[in-house]
Order: structure tokens, then sequence, then C-alpha cells
């Protein structure tokens, strides 16, 4: 397998990460859902959205300036639409890059100086892929504190029923 097609495998496994969140962020229980870890839980969903959209609009030269890497007032029912815009976003970017384009550099903006910083498109997919599991670990904690269900998101599991047994 090619470095970029285990890129789009990786992403694969994301996607499914990320429904497994979003399940479990909709089962806190009505009665703490005012408790503010709740709030917590969505709002680093949010950013894990925001961050993806971001990065893809720096990678593809479209940054706007406009998106905010943190909402700490996102509301729940906006997260699924928002990840199925993301996750369809990227599942195309992918499709179209070719290998050769992940060595390719693009400017980052500091949206508060201006300064320019030159990223690598690999090393930014690379930190999509592995950042992640970090603030899931945090939904994951948040959501068992309020009383929520938890589920296994880990890596091996899924290969097993997505990957090996279609091969």
């Amino acid at each position: 397998m090619s470095l970029l097609n285990h890129y789009r495998q990786m992403y694969e496994y994301e996607k499914y990460c990320n429904h497994k969140m979003l399940d479990m962020i909709d089962t806190v229980p009505e009665a703490s859902r005012a408790d503010a870890r709740f709030q917590q839980a969505v709002t680093l969903a949010d950013h894990m959205a925001a961050g993806r959209e971001k990065w893809l609009e720096y990678m593809e030269g479209k940054s706007t300036g406009r998106l905010v890497w943190r909402n700490d007032q996102c509301e729940l029912a906006t997260l699924r639409p928002r990840f199925a815009r993301v996750e369809q976003l990227w599942t195309d970017y992918l499709a179209r890059l070719e290998q050769d384009q992940l060595a390719q550099r693009f400017d980052l903006i500091d949206e508060s100086n201006g300064n320019r910083y030159p990223w690598p498109i690999e090393t930014i997919i690379v930190q999509m892929i592995g950042h992640a599991p970090y603030h899931r670990g945090q939904v994951v904690m948040l959501v068992d504190q309020l009383g929520g269900e938890t589920v296994d998101t880990d890596y091996a599991g899924w290969w097993w029923h997505n990957v090996k047994q279609k091969s």
C-alpha cells in the first residue's frame, strides 16, 4: 500500500471514530447536559471539525480567516452536519491528492500577526490523524463522567471489521 493510500485508509478510520464520538455525546443524559463538562465535550468535538476545516482551507489556499479554532458556544445540533460536510471535503481532497503532492508546502498565516509558516501537506495530514485521538479521549472521559455510554474505537477492531474482512 502506498503512503497516500495508507493516509486515505487512516482517514476512513478517523470518520468511523468521529461518528462513534458523536454517538457517545448523544448518550449523555438530559439531566447532565447542564453540567459545564457537557459543553466542554461538545466544544472539543467542534474544535476537531474546525481544525479540519481550517487546515484544508490553508492547504488549498482558500483561507478566509473567518473560521475559529475553538467555539465555546457551539451547539450539539450543529456537530453531525458539520462533521458530515468536513468529512466529505477531506475524502474528496484525499481522493484527488497525488503522492508527489505530500511534500508540497502551503502557508499557514497567523491571523493575529500575519506571520507565514510553511508546512508540508503530509505533516498536516499526520497531525490531523494523530491529534484527533487526544481530543476524542478527552470527550470519552467527559461523557463517562456525565453518565453517558462510551464505546471502544480502537484501530485494531475497526481494521478487522472494515479492512481484513474485505480482503
